[in-house]
C-alpha cells in the first residue's frame, strides 16, 4: 500500500481514483491542508474523500477477516 500510489498518475481520472483510495495519499491530503490549484490538470483528492478512505479500509478489513474465519472454521 505504500508503493502503489506513486505508480498511478494524477492526470487521468481512473489512476487518480485508485491513487486517492490508498491510505498514504489520504493521509497526505489530510496533513497538508492546501487549497487546490484551479489551473491544475490533475484530479486532486478531497478532504471528505480522504476521510471516507479511512472509514472504508477498516470496514473492508473486518468484513474480510470475518469471511475468512467463518470459511476456515467450518
Amino acid at each position: 500500500m505504500l508503493t502503489l500510489p506513486p505508480i498511478f498518475s494524477q492526470c487521468a481520472r481512473w489512476p487518480a481514483a485508485v491513487n486517492h483510495a490508498m491510505p498514504v495519499t489520504a493521509w497526505k491530503r489530510l496533513v497538508h491542508n492546501w487549497a487546490p490549484d484551479p489551473h491544475s490538470l490533475a484530479y486532486g483528492a478531497t478532504g471528505p474523500g480522504s476521510w471516507a478512505v479511512y472509514a472504508i479500509w477498516p470496514l473492508i478489513a473486518v468484513v474480510l477477516a470475518t469471511v475468512v474465519v467463518r470459511h476456515r472454521d467450518v
